[in-house]
């Protein structure tokens, strides 16, 4: 009676191993990792522009993320009998992070300013009679960027509410290992979502707030939910359509070359890299430059592109078109989808089925092997 029945212990305890390994990729999401601990830190100092001085501050992530650079004049040198005049700036830039990283900048005019960090201890640049040097305030912040810290992930809130073809996801701290997304999963934040070749999908927040991405769109969600909600469009072009924005919320969306305050609407964004456009469809949102310009509201029915140098001119664009654009897009992808559902559904099943043989070959092997012992 024992020997008969370990061919099917032997099968019971495969079919448990694959279940436990299963049950171990549907949970691994949900570890901490290590990670060095995230500090802001400022720098103050001073600058010299030729006859012209004055006071500059920075601010900075020590891991690296955004930096800040304002600088203001010296009244007594503001003007000179030239009728030259000293401006100060207030720039956004980032910093790479660490004792000798470097903070960069682009001015207004679009050239790039660049600040190397000397041992975590001061800011500096000398060039084409312009010279800074900034004292970091706290230099110990740099100190815990030698330990792990146990950092927990943390949820996002956003889902995948549908898809059409396939959608990639990456987190940190591997940003560059991609898995395939499925229903249900937890995007945590600063994880990273990609459209493939002819997928679209639509994602969703607690808030009511979706996004449809195009086919081969990139974005992440930057900030936890308890915080303002914000996102970053990487590549591509996505439709937003934010229903209820969080009480006393707002939420932004960041491209390369600006920056969408949504005051609840629904728009469409497309990224390239070097121009970040917007185009409402309902609603008005204020699109501001990263250069430093002025914001501006766009309203229904108008889209404005951003670059460099700052927002381009105000035009207009069809809206029942743009929405038809983005209806075929969901059909095609949806019939895509069904045929290649059709197709590998076969497949599926042979797969499967040669999988079952082989566990019942190899477990009937063992039995056998068994008996004659």
């Amino acid at each position: 009676m024992t020997t008969k029945t370990r061919p099917t212990k032997i099968l019971l305890s495969s079919v448990i191993i694959l279940l436990a390994y299963a049950l171990l990729a549907a949970f691994s999401s949900s570890i901490v990792y290590a990670a060095p601990s995230e500090m802001k830190g400022e720098a103050t100092g001073i600058f010299t522009l030729g006859s012209f001085r004055g006071t500059g501050t920075m601010t900075f992530i020590n891991i690296g993320g955004e930096a800040t650079l304002v600088t203001v004049c010296d009244m007594s040198t503001v003007d000179t009998a030239d009728g030259e005049r000293c401006e100060g700036v207030n720039l956004t830039g980032t910093f790479s992070g660490g004792r000798n990283g470097v903070a960069t900048f682009k001015t207004a005019t679009g050239a790039e300013l660049k600040l190397p960090l000397n041992n975590g201890e001061n800011f500096t640049f000398s060039q084409s009679g312009v010279t800074m040097n900034f004292i970091v305030s706290d230099q110990s912040i740099f100190d815990s960027q030698d330990e792990e810290v146990e950092i927990p992930l943390v949820d996002s809130r956003a889902r995948m509410s549908d898809i059409d073809g396939q959608l990639e996801i990456a987190c940190p701290p591997d940003l560059e290992t991609w898995n395939v997304m499925k229903m249900g999963m937890i995007i945590y934040t600063d994880c990273h979502l990609k459209t493939g070749e002819n997928s679209s999908a639509t994602i969703s927040f607690s808030d009511m707030t979706t996004f449809t991405m195009k086919p081969e769109s990139e974005i992440v969600i930057d900030t936890p939910p308890e915080k303002e909600s914000k996102f970053s469009l990487i590549m591509g072009n996505i439709w937003v359509n934010v229903k209820q924005m969080v009480k006393d919320g707002t939420m932004k969306g960041h491209m390369s070359q600006a920056v969408a305050g949504i005051k609840g609407t629904i728009f469409i964004m497309e990224e390239d890299g070097a121009n970040s456009k917007l185009k409402v469809i309902e609603g008005v949102v204020a699109f501001a430059p990263k250069n430093g310009g002025d914001s501006r509201d766009v309203a229904a029915g108008q889209e404005v592109t951003a670059t460099s140098d700052g927002l381009g001119d105000t035009t207009t664009f069809d809206i029942d078109k743009e929405k038809e654009l983005w209806h075929k897009l969901a059909e095609n992808n949806q019939e895509k989808a069904d045929e290649t559902g059709a197709e590998t559904a076969p497949t599926i099943f042979i797969v499967g089925g040669i999988i079952g043989a082989l566990i019942i070959i190899i477990s009937f092997t063992m039995w056998i092997k068994k008996r004659k012992m």
